[in-house]
């Protein structure tokens, strides 16, 4: 049989009991949280975060400044913000019941996937009749299998993606070709509509092309050998940026960095993540010159880079769903398929790092990513 720790028989008796009331129910929870383990919240009746405990805040990697007073979907990143959790919080709310080992496939840009098993029950406080939830959270990734590890179903959707991708690719070109000729030769043969609708045409093949393209990288950056050798991050920086220079001309951008490190890395696969990344920094521009710093920072035997820019940001709860395939968060005026920064967190998990992002909307975004470092990384 398997012995129940002290920190797990605390969290037992804090969840289990109802007793507390009035004004007490918050001090009792408060008392409680700080002697267990594992994370634990209070929240009241509107979802917001009365208290947590210790473990919470070193466990999620977030201060008691950022949390307390904050709804529990908008601490963080927004990573609480999720279907799961939600339906969590209607069952205790609405149906009055409490909740034993709900799990949850949590994702957040400190901890990775993570898979959680989450207890929660009503406090009741009277003579208000109003009411706080106590939650207690465990961490049983490790027991588990994180359910976005490709299966074979998805692996063979995948082969079909690739395939399908490739073999439109020299059809789809042809059409483009041919088109791109008639408006070259026949434009003064057409009149205003029909030119207008051979533009359009034009237009639709060339997104379709592009989506296309991205589709093939996209899947080559999960299958294609990765050439891993000591290298300075520098280098897939500067190639990045001589493929981007002429949109960092024309959009007047202002591109610094720091010293790079030595990595252990693809240089291709590295030059891809910062292109996709700076791209999207000049793509997604506030009306001032685009302004963007590169920097590197160890920790432990990794280097943390990050890409900061002055643009548009985005709203805290995206900050997960922005790496999954086709999420795009702008209008269809700005070009994109939504395939890039799933791109760069294919290729950065692929080799052993992780990629994450913070932006506050209107005041421009900061992409993080890990590299290995080399055999002098500090330690």
């Amino acid at each position: 049989m398997e012995r129940e720790t002290e920190g797990g028989a605390a969290r037992q008796r804090a969840v289990s009991d109802s007793a507390a009331h009035g004004s007490d129910a918050l001090a009792y929870a408060q008392s409680m949280i700080d002697t267990v383990r594992e994370p634990m919240l209070v929240l009241d009746a509107g979802f917001d975060i009365r208290t947590a405990s210790r473990a919470f805040y070193a466990v999620f990697g977030v201060s008691r400044e950022e949390t307390e007073g904050r709804s529990i979907y908008h601490v963080g990143n927004g990573q609480w913000n999720i279907p799961a959790v939600r339906k969590l919080l209607d069952d205790v709310t609405k149906d009055g019941r409490d909740v034993q080992d709900f799990e949850v496939a949590y994702n957040s840009p400190r901890l990775g996937r993570r898979v959680l098993l989450v207890n929660a029950r009503k406090l009741w406080t009277e003579p208000s009749q109003s009411f706080l939830v106590l939650m207690a959270i465990e961490d049983v990734t490790g027991r588990k299998r994180i359910p976005d590890e490709p299966t074979p179903s998805n692996e063979d959707l995948q082969r079909f993606a690739y395939v399908a991708a490739h073999d439109l690719r020299t059809p789809l070109n042809g059409a483009l070709d041919l088109s791109r000729l008639l408006a070259g030769s026949a434009t003064e043969k057409l009149d205003e509509r029909e030119r207008e609708v051979l533009q359009l045409s034009i237009a639709s093949l060339e997104r379709l092309n592009a989506l296309i393209n991205d589709i093939l990288t996209f899947s080559e950056a999960g299958n294609a050998p990765q050439q891993r050798r000591l290298i300075s991050l520098e280098h897939p920086l500067q190639l990045a940026l001589a493929n981007l220079k002429h949109k960092i001309e024309h959009d007047q951008a202002s591109i610094s960095y720091g010293p790079m490190p030595q990595v252990l890395g693809d240089r291709t696969q590295l030059a891809m993540v910062f292109q996709n990344l700076i791209g999207n920094a000049l793509k997604y521009r506030r009306a001032e010159a685009p302004r963007i710093r590169v920097e590197a920072a160890h920790e432990g035997n990794v280097w943390r880079v990050s890409v900061a820019d002055n643009g548009e940001g985005f709203e805290a709860e995206h900050a997960v769903d922005i790496f999954e395939p086709f999420k795009r968060l702008h209008s269809k005026e700005i070009k994109g398929s939504g395939i890039g920064l799933a791109t760069c967190k294919r290729i950065v998990e692929r080799a052993g790092g992780r990629i994450w992002a913070e932006s506050v909307r209107g005041q421009g975004s900061t992409f993080f990513f890990t590299v290995p470092g080399g055999p002098e990384t500090p330690g």
